[in-house]
Formats: structure tokens, sequence, C-alpha cells
């Protein structure tokens, strides 16, 4: 559990602290919000990159303390799901990468509308029945620990990471990182979108096998299993993660793929057994702000607003980014029969590249 206070008390004008170009009827949100006193957040993003927009809000809204808990993203779905069932209290707002299962939730019926006035100035992508909002725009991509692995070998997109598997080389063998599907809703997620977009993915899986890959849950596993030298490469991993880790290591390279480059965006969503409903509100609308997004920037995850700039580290990018759209094609993902003929055929193949290594050998 992660509290802030603002350290100050609440006046009653209520209008001063509408924000700029809103509507002066917004006033009455922000009385209520002030008067319901808290906001409880259940996020799967870290409490450290959360931690500045926190006290932002709260020094823009005193009086309305946050209680921020940093959970996995099936964490954040089942406790929901369980909280629902017993009918105790549940979170005000969840916030949660794995865009899939935010999905599903808002399809089952557990959130509720807002007509955020921030809304205009989203991309058509990032917003479904004005219940699921996406907040961030991240590239999925590749790192490399840049003392083992020689310019000229770095995979530049997906086909090449396919080839360099295929090579087989000692040095790659038990050193090549990724997220386990089976255990990560992003890693699937990654997965099914890579399998419709390209269709690389059981040669790429076969290729895995054959190497011994290592398998984690999150992506800053996969991060610091690279950055520390135990593997050469990782493929499909948060950008926001890797560019933040690149920025304190100059070893760890960071790749977009330059086919194509995936956007995952964190989904935000306020549950219709929300005890402080117009604080979510107003917390929703800080997110999607301006001031509030510049503020995600700074920890390298960038924003899904036009009007603002990129982190640095993205400026020079061209690799052609394809955002996935927030809305019900991500209920496929989610879909029991689906899933299972995907994992028993990635399982197949997994399998099928380790017995081939064992039968040929490795290459040098």
């Amino acid at each position: 559990m992660f509290g802030l206070s603002g350290g100050c008390s609440p006046d009653t004008d209520y209008a001063a602290r509408v924000p700029a170009g809103y509507d002066v009827s917004y006033a009455n949100l922000v009385e209520d919000g002030t008067k319901e006193g808290r906001l409880v957040i259940w996020s799967t993003t870290d409490r450290k990159v959360m931690r500045d927009l926190l006290s932002a809000f709260e020094r823009a809204y005193p009086g309305i303390t946050t209680d921020y808990h940093d959970l996995s993203a099936r964490d954040v779905r089942d406790r929901f799901l369980d909280e629902e069932k017993a009918g105790r209290g549940n979170p005000d707002l969840l916030l949660s990468s794995s865009m899939d299962m935010q999905i599903k939730l808002v399809n089952d019926g557990y959130a509720q509308s807002y007509d955020s006035p921030e809304k205009g100035n989203l991309p058509d992508w990032a917003n479904w029945k004005n219940q699921a909002w996406g907040v961030t725009a991240e590239p999925v991509v590749m790192v490399y620990n840049k003392a083992l692995l020689s310019p000229e070998r770095v995979p530049r997109n997906h086909m090449d990471f396919v080839r360099l598997l295929e090579q087989r080389d000692t040095e790659l063998q038990g050193r090549i990182a990724t997220y386990d599907p089976a255990s990560s809703s992003v890693g699937y997620l990654c997965l099914s979108q890579d399998n419709a977009t390209s269709g690389h993915v059981w040669q790429m899986a076969h290729g895995l096998g054959a190497n011994r890959a290592r398998f984690f849950s999150t992506s800053e596993e996969v991060i610091k299993d690279v950055s520390s030298g135990r593997s050469v490469i990782g493929y499909n991993v948060l950008g926001s993660y890797a560019l933040d880790e690149a920025a304190r290591n100059p070893e760890l390279g960071v790749v977009f793929p330059a086919d194509y480059t995936l956007v995952m965006s964190r989904i935000a969503m306020i549950p219709t057994t929300s005890g402080h409903p117009n604080a979510a509100r107003l917390f929703l609308d800080f997110l999607l702000s301006a001031k509030g997004q510049v503020l995600l920037t700074r920890h390298a995850m960038p924003s899904v607003r036009s009007d603002v700039e990129r982190p640095m580290e993205l400026r020079g990018t061209t690799a052609p980014m394809r955002a996935i759209r927030v809305g019900p094609e991500l209920l496929i993902a989610q879909d029991k029969l689906t899933r299972n003929r995907f994992m028993k055929q990635w399982n197949r193949e997994i399998e099928a590249g380790a017995a081939s290594s064992k039968q040929i050998g490795p290459t040098g």
C-alpha cells in the first residue's frame, strides 16, 4: 500500500481548482471528489513511476489522499473479482498493462462510464465506450547487452531475431530471455499480436526452444537479466522499462523493430462499485491531461496524446508504430479455447526446438 498526503487542508474555493479550459460546472465534481477524501488505486505500474504524478494530483486537489497498491496484472484482476464476489469494498480505479484483462472486465459490466473532458485530446484507439481509457502509448521492444552482441548481429526486425535464433550459436544457449506467456498476460498478448501481424511466432518458438531460452513473468525481470549480462538478448519487453534501464546502464541497447513496433497502453477503468467515484474521475482526468502525461514521460512512458512531446529516447525513432486498439478485439486474447490452442502449439514448438537442439548440437 502506498499512501500520500498533500499536507494541506482543503479550502472551499472549488472553482479555483478547475483546470484551465474545463467548463465551470467541473467545480461540482471537484467539490464532490474532495468531500469523498480518498482514492484507492490498484495498479500494475511501479510505485516509483507514479510517485510524482500522485503527489502532483494531491497538490492539485488537497483533501484527497491516494492509497496506491502495486500488484501484478493477474492479482489486479483476481483480487478485484474476489472482492466483487464477496461484496467487499473495491478499488476506485484499476490501472493495468494487461490490456485484454481490463477489456474483459469492462465487457463483463464491471466498469462505469465517464465522459472525460480530455477525451478530445486522445486518439480514437485509446477509448472504448468511455469505460476503458488508454493512458500511455508504450512501444514493445527488444533489448541486448552491447558487450555481448556485436552491432552487426543485433536484430533490427522480427525476422532478424528469428534468423539469429536459427544460428544456434553456443554463446546464445541459455542466454535469450523473454516473457513466459503461460504466467504473463502481457507476454501472451504481445505474442498473440505478433502472430496476427507477421505469423513468425511458431518459427520463433521453435528457435527459443532450440536455444534453451529463459522465460520470465515481467519486463523488468527480462531487462535485468540482459542488463546484468546473464542473458545476451531479450524479446518483447515494454519500452518504458527498457529505456529507463538504458539511461542507467549504457551497456543496454534497445531496438525498435523496423518492420513494425507494437504499441501497448496501460488501461484505466473506474469500477461500478467504486466507493469514491468522483475522486476517481478527477484522477482519470488528471492522468489524461497534458500535465499528467508529461509526468509519465519523465519515466520514459510515452504519452497517448499528440500534443505532448515524446521522451527524448524516442524522438529519433522511425519504426512504424502499430497501436493495439483499446476495444473488443482484445477479447479474443481472453477466449479460453483460443488461449489453450495457442499455448498448446507454443509448448509443442518449444519442446520440438529443444529436442532438435539435442539431436543436432550447437554450432559455433
